[in-house]
């Protein structure tokens, strides 16, 4: 199974139940972080449509505060110790200055990354919040990221916003290119607007910039946004993105056409000829994968966006349900007339489609269609981990405790046992406390 396309399932799955913030519990969010800073800043401003609570700050003089790491000019992270650095006392141009806060009592960690401007002191502010009574829906971690048991996964995350902030410092702020999942996203949003509005050359460069980190694309989108070009007569553009399509994925090619970019025409036949697939319910499964997609991450992103309003966020939820509703009626109509489709037919994509609109429907429904999930698994349609997932989901739901641990702060079956059956069906181990 892709990796790709297990992290859009998995996205899909955390963000099918999000809400609204809380106005009041935002407030009180924000002066706790302002209270735990190593050091004043004159402007704290929250930057939207990110993976984490982030912030853009701005001083209007230097700030000295010793750092605890620097980002050199090579880009590389040096921490100081006691044995062989020692802090330096002025920042200069070409260094990014790093401070990290961990705080027990909030169960979070801050992590500060400041840049020297024009003798200014600018930087942004990520907080990585654990999901605790005090803070339900700004937290979203779910475990502990001031525990030092977490210290390897707490590693990984400092060493994304590293890159982050190189990334934003190259735009004084501004995304280069998608950072998060959410940055993609927020790209491909902005980039429809613009063609909605007919300014087609920015609605280009948004499109570009979407589609420069490969881990972050969703492959339909590049066939998706080359039939828009080919609907401004922009051919040259429409090539590139089914280039770009066809350099991600080895299996991926579309019906012959001679009269449209024979530059892919021999390509295309000894795909089809290796793969042989039912292009039509392929192509398909992976425009109803997209729909519940776009509509979801629409909602998510609005939802975490101070300027929207309640009733734009909840217009956006109710749209969110309704993709679900269609979505279900559609999936289950191929269910009952065809069975679940088969990888050797469609790909993994598609059959993770099936699988994914599923688990965003009522329990029900989800218990309906589950022997269908066991056959998938037994003829190897369906990875064993999906199908874990989908039973921890069952018997959570009904009250009883899980066997894989794959749901979040949920009760285990067998603590001692869980990692021996994670393997059975290919899951990695979990840290059990």
């Amino acid at each position: 199974m892709n990796k790709r396309y297990a992290l859009y399932a998995l996205v899909a799955l955390l963000f099918a139940g999000c809400q609204t913030r809380n106005i009041t519990e935002t407030e009180r969010f924000d002066a706790s972080v302002r209270k735990e800073l190593p050091f004043a800043v004159d402007s704290l401003c929250w930057l939207d449509g990110v993976d984490m609570a982030t912030y853009q700050f701005a001083c209007k003089d230097y700030i000295a505060t010793p750092p605890d790491a620097f980002i050199g000019p090579d880009g590389e992270l040096n921490v100081y110790n006691n044995f062989l650095f020692e802090k330096p006392t002025h920042q200069t141009e070409d260094m990014v200055w790093r401070n990290v806060v961990v705080s027990k009592k909030n169960q979070r960690i801050i992590c500060i990354d400041r840049y020297l401007m024009d003798g200014r002191t600018k930087g942004f502010v990520y907080v990585l919040q654990s999901e605790t009574k005090r803070f339900p829906t700004l937290g979203l971690y779910h475990w502990d990221v001031s525990d030092s048991h977490n210290i390897e996964m707490t590693g990984e995350c400092l060493e994304h916003l590293r890159k982050l902030t190189l990334r934003r410092i190259k735009g004084d702020g501004r995304y280069m290119e998608p950072a998060s999942q959410y940055d993609y996203w927020a790209l491909i949003f902005h980039a429809d607007s613009l063609m909605e509005d007919g300014l087609y050359a920015e609605a280009k460069k948004t499109y570009d910039l979407a589609f420069m980190e490969d881990r972050y694309i969703l492959p339909s989108h590049l066939s998706t946004v080359a039939m828009k070009m080919m609907g401004i007569h922009n051919d040259e553009a429409a090539l590139d993105y089914l280039s770009h399509r066809v350099r991600m994925e080895l299996n991926f090619y579309e019906e012959l056409m001679p009269s449209t970019f024979p530059q892919l025409r021999d390509t295309f036949e000894v795909r089809q000829r290796k793969w042989g697939y039912d292009l039509a319910q392929k192509q398909y499964l992976e425009w109803i994968f997209e729909r519940d997609q776009y509509d979801r991450m629409l909602w998510f992103l609005a939802s975490n966006k101070r300027t929207e309003s309640p009733e734009r966020v909840e217009k956006l939820a109710r749209r969110a349900m309704d993709t679900d509703s269609t979505n279900f009626q559609l999936v289950s109509r191929i269910l009952s007339e065809t069975g679940y489709p088969q990888r050797s037919k469609v790909g993994d994509f598609a059959t993770l489609t099936v699988w994914m609109i599923i688990q965003h429907s009522d329990l029900g429904r989800i218990k309906q269609f589950l022997p269908q999930l066991e056959e998938a698994a037994r003829r190897g349609d369906l990875a064993p981990a999906y199908l874990a997932a989908t039973k921890d989901r069952i018997d959570i739901r009904e009250g009883r405790p899980q066997k894989y641990g794959t749901q979040f702060n949920c009760p285990l079956l067998d603590s001692l046992r869980v990692n021996e059956w994670r393997q059975e069906v290919g899951l990695p181990p979990i840290e059990i406390k």
